[in-house]
């Protein structure tokens, strides 16, 4: 039987649960310029998550895992906690239109895709400027003066 991305996603919050009671013990892999107690209690629980899946070859949690993992209600949790350790230098974050693929800086080991991810469209913010204006390919033909 095959599984929907939404119950893969589910069984990876299911498993890290599972092997959190037997790892909890065990220390996060982290660079050397960081100390083992500069991370607030949600932060190790989102890092945790993240080492998880990248251990294991599984997409990166989604917001609302990582946000549930640490015990918030806010939707913009999520993503303030993935900002704080990636300014923290602890993951590399490559985010594009729907998801994101996070190296772990102390392993070197990446996420996987996500499998209904389908592009390689980097994220372009709301008011940014083109992607050509930035200098990347675009598909769109070039303008023809009249």
């Amino acid at each position: 039987m095959k599984q929907t991305p939404m119950k893969q996603a589910g069984n990876c919050l299911d498993a890290f649960w599972e092997e959190e009671a037997a790892c909890s013990l065990a220390p996060l892999p982290l660079p050397p310029h960081v100390p083992a107690d500069a991370l607030g209690a949600a932060e190790r629980i989102a890092y945790r998550l993240i080492n998880h899946a990248a251990e294991n070859g599984q997409p990166c949690p989604v917001n609302i895992d990582i946000e549930v993992a640490a015990g918030f209600n806010s939707s913009s949790m999520g993503p303030k906690l993935v900002r704080k350790l990636e300014s923290r230098g602890l993951i590399r974050v490559s985010r594009f239109q729907r998801f994101r693929l996070v190296e772990i800086v102390a392993t070197g080991k990446q996420t996987a895709r996500h499998p209904s991810m389908q592009a390689d469209r980097p994220l372009v913010r709301r008011g940014a400027r083109s992607a050509s204006a930035m200098g990347l390919p675009s598909d769109r033909k070039p303008y023809a003066a009249r």
